[in-house]
This record gives structure tokens, sequence and C-alpha cells, in this order.
């Protein structure tokens, strides 16, 4: 009981902490800046929020107007679920996204928004420990609660537009339906279904059904067949919803956002062509703009065509592998730096810096390239260190506690996402790995204070 209290304690400390923030940020930030570069932003909602905030009134409207749900919406360039996240939030608190000029509309009614998304990620991670209290002690249990309520990357995101909030209640939600290691039905659709929305939440979980079915595989062995499908079948159920949406949109099935297929294109290509050419990084952007100028009028492209668009992306995204594939020392040493700055915590970057930095302008007024930014950089490592000993610890204890089943699905998922979002070099990318952490860093601690005890 007492330490029941103390984990519902977390979680209350967790929910007000993160309110208060908001309505810090909200109250200070919810204002227009005008950059370096002259041009005018909202200071808490530019960048991608920024899109999902225009993508959302531009719901709203369609919907005003009777259009059918099927038929609205653009090119799917983004991932789906952000947008309509917001255009659902702000129907509840009755706030106006978009103002006459067709701007991000100042109303401090958004940090209703950011409240709703924070109760969800709170209950998740109830729901969370209404599983793992059947398979951890009370104090391993509270040290995952508390992580995943206190620490400070995973808290900020709540007081952000960005997408990841919500993708962590996603998460913790799929974790703790996956960690029942089920053969049942019911809780291996939902799953399925749980995994889509995962992936229409971020774009990077499209392939993680696949360590998903491989772990199924591990602890099922030759019983893995059923409960695979019917993980499959969920995850379908959410594939062919946006499939169909965007047949019925554009007459073109397909269920992958169009900036999943560019990616590596615009931010690894430039770099491995300066290394191999010992050209400057902005001549090969020049070099890449070239040749693809030459394709689209071989090729009589229209990229106001969706369906010239789509042919567009798939070419970028194969000169993307052939480059890659052609220059493998090049590539491998480009990822391995990634890496290494991917893995670096840096729990104030992605919201505080981000609201308080220009999002794009000069060189000198970002937050990269400040005087703030490289004296946090030893507090960041010395951080990163300390979360990763006592998570390595962590692993140690799940070993020798018979915890491999939960110990394989923690190290197939952070390989997982570190695979798909590492080469980036962007530590916003790092955050759902926390999620997984958490299991690691709870019981980590719980085996230290254990060994203290002793001494």
């Amino acid at each position: 009981m007492f330490f029941k209290k103390k984990i519902y304690l977390s979680l209350l400390l967790g929910f007000f902490i993160s309110s208060l923030i908001s309505i810090y940020y909200v109250s200070k930030y919810d204002v227009y800046e005008v950059s370096s570069d002259n041009l005018e932003n909202h200071q808490m909602i530019k960048g991608p929020p920024g899109i999902y905030w225009q993508q959302a009134h531009k719901l709203k409207e369609d919907l005003k107007q009777n259009k059918n749900y099927f038929k609205t919406g653009d090119e799917y360039r983004n991932p789906y679920l952000p947008s309509k996240i917001i255009f659902i939030f702000s129907s509840l608190v009755d706030l106006e996204l978009i103002d006459e000029f067709n701007n991000i509309k100042i109303d401090k009614k958004k940090v209703f928004i950011l409240i709703i998304q924070t109760i969800i990620y709170y209950l998740s991670i109830l729901f969370f420990y209404k599983e793992i209290k059947k398979e951890y002690d009370e104090r391993s249990s509270l040290f995952i609660v508390t992580f995943l309520a206190l620490e400070p990357t995973l808290l900020l995101f709540h007081s952000s537009f960005w997408s990841e909030s919500i993708f962590f209640s996603i998460q913790i939600i799929f974790f703790t339906l996956l960690i029942k290691n089920s053969k049942n039905f019911t809780i291996n659709f939902i799953a399925g279904f749980v995994l889509g929305l995962l992936f229409l939440q971020r774009s990077v979980a499209m392939l993680y059904i696949f360590p998903v079915i491989f772990y199924y595989i591990l602890i099922f062995k030759k019983n893995f067949i059923k409960p695979s499908i019917f993980l499959i079948c969920g995850y379908l159920f959410v594939l062919i919803f946006i499939g169909y949406h965007n047949h019925s949109r554009s007459g073109i099935f397909y269920i992958s956002p169009t900036q999943s297929k560019d990616g590596f294109y615009k931010y690894m290509l430039p770099s491995v062509i300066s290394k191999k050419d010992n050209i400057s990084i902005l001549q090969a952007k020049d070099l890449l703009k070239s040749k693809e100028k030459v394709w689209i009028e071989e090729n009589n492209i229209d990229l106001k065509k969706e369906k010239d668009l789509l042919f567009y992306y798939n070419f970028l995204q194969k000169e993307s592998f052939r480059i890659i594939v052609e220059n493998p020392i090049i590539s491998a040493t480009h990822v391995l730096k990634k890496t290494i700055h991917f893995v670096v915590l840096d729990p104030l970057r992605h919201v505080h810096f981000y609201y308080k930095y220009e999002y794009k302008g000069k060189p000198e007024t970002r937050y990269y390239q400040s005087e703030t930014h490289m004296n946090m950089i030893p507090f960041r490592i010395i951080y990163t260190l300390l979360v990763y000993s006592i998570s390595f610890c962590g692993l140690i204890y799940l070993y020798k506690n018979n915890k491999k089943n939960h110990l394989l699905f923690v190290v197939l998922s952070l390989l997982y996402f570190t695979a798909v979002c590492s080469w980036i070099g962007n530590t916003r990318y790092f955050t759902p790995c926390l999620i997984y952490l958490s299991l690691l860093f709870g019981n980590g601690l719980n085996l230290i204070g254990n060994y203290i005890k002793k001494l």
C-alpha cells in the first residue's frame, strides 16, 4: 500500500508539473516572432506542428461544408494522425485554429489541448502499471512509473504541439499489450490496431511490426502463427483504412506518407556526395537538383499531379538506395557519426529551446549555433551516461531474474528505433526509446538500491 500511494503520487506530480509548464509556455510563447530572415512564425507552433495545425484547420473547414471525410485532405505527405488529433481536441474545447489572415490564431485556450494529451499520457502509464505490478516488485514498479512520469525529456513534450506526447501514449499502451504475452485473439487484434495507430502518429513505426512478429516467433515458438495473424489483422485494418482514404481522395491506393520516401535523399545524400566528390554540401545539393530536373523532364513528370508526384518520390527513394549502396564506407561513417549524436539525451532542446530560439533564420540565431548549446553538452553527456548506466544494471537484473521475454522485446524495440532513426542524427527521434528504457532504468535502480542496502 505504501508503494502504491507513491506510484499514484508520482503520476499526479508528473501531471501537475506538466500542466504548470504548459500553462507557462502558452502564456509566454503564444505569440508571433519575426525571425532574422524577416519571416513571421508562431513561437510555439512552427515547423511540423505548424503543418499539422493548418491541416487540422482545413479538415475542420471541409467538414463544415459537408464534404465527405474520405474526400478531405491533400497529398499524404505527413503522418496521418497528428492533424486529426488536433482537429478533435480543438473541437472539444471550441478552439479556432487559424485566423482570418491564415495565421495560427492567438488563443490561450490552446493550453487545453496540451492538458488533454497530458491526461491521456498519464492514464496510459496507469494502464501500464496495472500490468507491470504483476511482473515486478513494488519498488521496481515505482521506479519504472516515476521514470515515465517525471523524466524531463518525456515530460516536456506534453507541453508542446509536436506529435511525440500522443506517440508515447500509444507506445505505452502497445507495450502493455505485448508484455501480456497472450495468444488471445482480441488482445492481439487490439495490439495490431494500436500498432497501426502508432504508425499513423509517426511514420517511423511503419515497419515495427516485423521485430514484433520476430518477438512472437521467439516467445511462442511453434505456436506463433495464430497470435501473429491476429496482430497482422488488426494492423491491416488500419492500413486499409488509410489506403481507402487516399484512394477515395486521389484515386491512388497508398499507405505510406511521401515524406518517408525522400528522407535519405534530403538528409543523407548531400553529405555522402559531398564526401565522395570532395565538394561542399551546397554544391552536392545543387548537383542533386540538376539530376532531378533532368529526370523530371525526361519522364514528363507533372508535380501538380499526385500520381506523378508518387512516381517522383519513388525515384528519389531508389536513387538514395543506389548511391548509399555504391558508397558503403562513406555511408556507414555518416550513419555512425549521426548515431553517436542521436543517442545523447537532450531534454530541453526540442521544446524549451525550440520555443526560445528561432526555428529557421540565420545560423547564428539558432540553438545549434548558440553558446547555450555548447554549454549544455557536458550536462547532457553526464545525464546520458547516468541513465544508460542505471539501465545497463536493469538489463542485468532482467536477465538474472528470468524476465528474458521482456528484455528481448525491449532490446528489439531499441534496435528497431535506432536503426530507422539514428541516421538522421536528431536527438528528438531517440525519445521513443526512453519508453522501453524505463523498464531497464526502474529495475536497474532497484538493483542498485538493493546492493547499497547490503553494504
